[in-house]
């Protein structure tokens, strides 16, 4: 791998990066309001979930996801164990 790959690689790991902190930002207060205002609409939280699932590489995501699994699985346990197959699809390396 030459320098100039290097670098290309560098900054795009930065701007994944950066890309996620702004993703633990804003989806981090969706969660939290979720559970504040006690939210019962499915589609806004599965929503939420949905994006959250692209982003379970990071630890700070993935306890996102668990946490409004844990909330929604009160409203829809059938539908929280879908997202849990397919978090395990995507992410579980075993």
């Amino acid at each position: 791998m030459t320098v100039e790959e290097l670098e290309g690689f560098k900054e795009f790991a930065e701007s994944i990066n950066k890309i996620t902190e702004e993703a633990f930002i804003i989806y981090e207060s969706q969660v939290d309001e979720i559970y504040r205002n006690k939210v019962k609409d499915e589609k806004e939280i599965e929503r939420v979930i949905d994006v959250l699932l692209g982003y379970c590489y990071d630890d700070r995501m993935l306890l996102l996801f668990k946490k409004l699994c844990r909330y929604y699985y009160e409203i829809n346990p059938s539908a929280t164990c879908e997202y849990a197959y397919i978090f395990r699809e995507m992410w579980d390396d075993k």
